[in-house]
């Protein structure tokens, strides 16, 4: 009992010795706590949770320690938390909205892997490439066209356009579509969301 707490603490007072800093938290829905999550963890959640409110909120800190959160499921973070003061700025990610955008991002990950697309393998591509690729899709993608160019002796090219004939998402359809509308409906701004997307936004 306490020990979580106890680690906050020290956390918090190395966020402050640093002075300025970003603080990225992944998976924020489960990783922030709840303010009520019932008694299941003996109110362990709820303390974390109260404890990084209060962090994020501190006026001692503002404009010096930057919080960033990424979620998934935005829905599920606590409301008081995504408050002004706290995050000022929601800023929805997308899938790729058209094969120009595909294309850019396979383009820019098979770089990670030493792979050159040329312009000209768009006109290649563009009838093959997947909508709405994310970037996860993308760069197993790539991983696979650049184990192809090593083991069969394949352009690049070839190599993607082969994997993209056969491609499968590996997201069902359904929760891609739900996280492209949470992403729409949080957003702070929305020119921070892409023409396509838009009606998705509407509440």
């Amino acid at each position: 009992m306490g020990t979580t707490e106890g680690n906050l603490e020290k956390i918090f007072r190395l966020l402050h010795a640093l002075g300025r800093c970003f603080v990225f938290i992944d998976e924020a829905d489960q990783t922030l706590g709840k303010r009520d999550a019932g008694s299941s963890d003996s109110g362990l959640s709820g303390r974390v949770y109260s404890m990084i409110a209060q962090e994020m909120g501190s006026s001692r800190t503002r404009g010096k320690v930057i919080w960033i959160l990424a979620s998934s499921r935005p829905d599920l973070i606590e409301i008081d938390l995504k408050r002004p003061g706290r995050i000022d700025v929601r800023i929805p990610l997308f899938p790729t909205s058209g094969p120009e955008e595909g294309f850019g991002l396979l383009r820019a990950l098979a770089k990670r892997f030493s792979l050159t697309l040329e312009d000209s393998a768009f006109e290649t591509l563009k009838t093959v490439i997947p909508d709405l690729l994310t970037p996860a899709a993308a760069e197993a993608l790539a991983f696979k066209a650049y184990r192809a160019t090593r083991t069969e002796s394949q352009s690049a090219e070839a190599a993607f356009k082969s994997l993209l004939e056969n491609y499968r998402s590996p997201v069902d359809p359904e929760i891609l579509e739900l996280q492209v509308r949470l992403a729409a409906e949080e957003a702070t701004d929305l020119e921070l969301v892409p023409a396509r997307f838009r009606p998705a936004a509407r509440r």
